[in-house]
């Protein structure tokens, strides 16, 4: 019985070893674009940025986040902000997550609000705690699902192995042709009338023309 059991707990160790080198081998090459200080005004337009990928019609952005200070009872949202231009159904996504532990999107177009999904939390996050948020985004023009457009976003602790703490995606291909320019920014809003208690963003990575393996 005794060696069946250390038999048992041997295999466990090995699956999660082999699973953890897995996971390290097909992690992400390093970014395209890497911003270490992070502002709201800081706009990145894709078209500016070189890569030697060639998974054209995808991108992958990822950025770090730090709540300041005591956490509030107004919501507040805050992530990614993705510009798309020439579409006349959305010319801004926003995408993160907000202080009551929910993961959102917001479609915009000309200033109105045409679309939110919202997703509770899957696991609980350490407030004050520096998280990671990665937004993965293809368009109709993707060599792998042809025709179709996506956004899904990752926020996870540490490096994202077995710690999401929150996932959402969006379909949007109802909202046609999406190829357009695109620019990538953080934000952080009020969802009622105060300011907003603004978090730290740092190191704002993209990766162009790219798809992620996780």
């Amino acid at each position: 019985m005794k060696k069946s059991g250390k038999l048992i707990i041997g295999i466990l160790f090995g699956f999660i070893f082999i699973f953890a080198t897995s996971a390290f081998i097909i992690s992400d090459p390093k970014a395209d674009l890497v911003k270490e200080e992070v502002n709201e005004s800081d706009q990145v337009a894709l078209a500016d940025i070189s890569t030697g990928h060639t998974n054209r019609g995808n991108f992958k952005s990822s950025v770090k986040i730090r709540e300041q200070g005591e956490s509030r009872p107004e919501k507040e949202f805050y992530g990614q902000e993705i510009t798309i231009e020439g579409n006349p159904r959305l010319d801004r996504i926003l995408v993160g997550v907000t202080n009551n532990l929910i993961s959102r999107i917001e479609i915009w177009n000309k200033e109105a609000l045409v679309a939110t999904k919202e997703i509770g939390f899957m696991n609980k996050m350490t407030r004050g705690a520096t998280q990671t948020m990665t937004v993965d985004f293809y368009d109709q023009t993707n060599r792998k699902y042809p025709g179709k457009s996506r956004l899904t976003m990752r926020f996870y602790k540490g490096t994202g192995f077995l710690g999401d703490i929150g996932t959402i995606n969006m379909d949007l291909t109802a909202y046609g042709d999406l190829s357009g320019q695109k620019s990538i920014q953080v934000f952080a809003k009020s969802m009622g009338t105060r300011s907003v208690h603004m978090p730290l963003f740092t190191h704002l990575s993209i990766w162009k023309n790219y798809t992620s393996f996780d």
